[in-house]
């Protein structure tokens, strides 16, 4: 589930989450550099005590009273028992170095550990931190000098529990501080962001609304002299350009509307006033033509016939077309059967069919249902059929109909082996008046026929397109409609 935060949430998160991120940080260096400063104390604390034993014992003839050693090894724990928890003394014994005295009587006599050899070997001190828990030590190893020869080692571990216990009560101040800073920077964030940004956003976002709603008077009240300042200057701009652009908009909404319902009416006048006179001469031409015998007379009647068939065709075409654009035309929807439809139209043109001897093949699913609008669809696949015979040669030709059922719409192809067509007749091949073949005569076509289709299926919220692989590789035209509520 996707949950949504505030601009004022999220900004609030952002600025939490970067200051424990630092309050982490700087906690983390503070530890560290706390450490290492108390380590490299040690260390050097260590190194003076080393040499305050070194100056305690003169010679190497004193390392062998292991007993006054020992003692004296005591003595000096105890003189700084808040910090030397044990001393051993490492010596050379048969090529090994052994711990020869200790504060720790059990570890004498072991050999000694590798750091020994090494701060033996190379005349260095080796610190070796431990922290368990609440108790932090420091081993300190130190070469053991005698008349400035290196003879030995000193182990010294050292209790760095005070120190530490000191850096966790300034740690525990430095959170306690940091918490209250934490709280006090993000109530004053809140209140800083929600009045500098998260509220001129809010209005922006309710001016928005109220411009979309078209409430265009709207203006933002932002005086600062930041980027928001000037975007308010900006929007109101745009406020005031949208009520101009508005203005001019429904001025020439008007004139446009005006104008459609002049052409609306010139068309229509203009088609009564021509069907009309024609009417006659299409009923007296086949009746003259009867009853002419002279074979030239004949012949100038019946182009004189077929020119007025040709023109009231035109006229009946052009006024179906503009009824068509028309946005008070209504549709009489409802549930056909897709099949059904398609072999009804087709017996209209069984006899154009067999003159042609163009087989026709009806693929349509029987038990496919679609909501159109019975009579528009009959004229839209009416034709589509008339275009494909139109366009297929003579004998041995198919057209091919079918249907494919998609999730809320079937698609519809009428497919025929003509002439076909190239890009450019594609792409114009539904505009009014156009004619892909420009050879043929022009009293057999109106060049308005895919147009009316186009507007039909577009009228029921389908789409219609035609795809062809080229020239003399014939066209498919595929059409969709909605299917009924049964098919879904």
């Amino acid at each position: 589930m996707k949950i949504n935060f505030s601009l004022s949430l999220k900004l609030t998160l952002i600025i939490l989450s970067t200051s424990v991120c630092i309050i982490v940080a700087s906690t983390y260096i503070t530890i560290n550099e706390q450490t290492r400063f108390f380590e490299n104390a040690y260390s050097e604390k260590a190194t003076a005590l080393a040499q305050a034993l070194d100056a305690g014992i003169g010679s190497r003839n004193e390392l062998e009273d292991k007993e006054k050693i020992h003692d004296y090894i005591l003595k000096f724990i105890y003189t700084n028992k808040e910090d030397v928890l044990r001393i051993s003394i490492n010596l050379p014994e048969s090529d090994e170095l052994r711990v020869a005295v200790s504060s720790d009587s059990e570890s004498e006599g072991f050999l000694s550990s590798q750091d020994n050899y090494i701060s033996y070997e190379k005349d260095i001190s080796i610190s070796i931190p431990s922290h368990t828990g609440n108790f932090h030590t420091l081993t300190v190893i130190t070469p053991l000098h005698i008349s400035g020869q290196t003879i030995g080692t000193y182990e010294m571990l050292l209790s760095m529990d005070k120190a530490y216990g000191s850096l966790n009560t300034h740690l525990t101040n430095i959170i306690t501080t940091s918490i209250i800073l934490l709280f006090i920077l993000i109530i004053t964030s809140i209140c800083l962001l929600r009045r500098i940004i998260v509220k001129p956003v809010t209005t922006f976002m309710d001016a928005a609304n109220k411009i979309g709603e078209g409430k265009l008077d709207t203006k933002i009240n932002i005086k600062s002299h930041d980027e928001l300042g000037k975007l308010a200057k900006s929007f109101n701009k745009m406020a005031s350009d949208l009520k101009k652009s508005k203005a001019e908009t429904e001025k020439y909404d008007k004139m446009l509307e005006g104008l459609l319902d002049q052409r609306e009416e010139f068309i229509n006048q203009l088609g009564h006033d021509l069907k009309n006179p024609l009417t006659p001469i299409v009923g007296l031409l086949p009746i003259i033509l009867g009853e002419i015998k002279d074979p030239d007379i004949k012949k100038h009647l019946q182009v004189v016939m077929n020119n007025v068939e040709y023109m009231r065709n035109l006229i009946t075409k052009t006024l179906q077309l503009a009824r068509l654009r028309s946005t008070d035309i209504e549709f009489d929807i409802e549930t056909i059967n897709l099949n059904e439809e398609v072999n009804n139209t087709l017996k209209t043109k069984n006899i154009l069919l067999r003159e042609k001897e163009i087989e026709v093949k009806n693929k349509v699913d029987e038990k496919i249902m679609v909501k159109a609008d019975k009579l528009r669809f009959r004229e839209l696949f009416e034709n589509l059929v008339s275009n494909a015979i139109k366009y297929t040669p003579k004998g041995g030709e198919t057209v091919t109909i079918d249907a494919k059922k998609e999730k809320k719409h079937v698609e519809v192809s009428v497919k025929d082996t003509g002439i076909g067509m190239n890009k450019r007749q594609i792409k114009r091949v539904f505009d009014e008046f156009y004619k892909a073949d420009r050879s043929r005569h022009e009293l057999e076509s109106s060049g308005l026929g895919l147009s009316i289709c186009k507007r039909i299926v577009e009228k029921h919220g389908g789409k219609i397109w035609v795809e062809s692989k080229g020239l003399g590789k014939g066209s498919t035209f595929y059409f969709t409609l909605e299917l009924s509520e049964m098919e879904k």
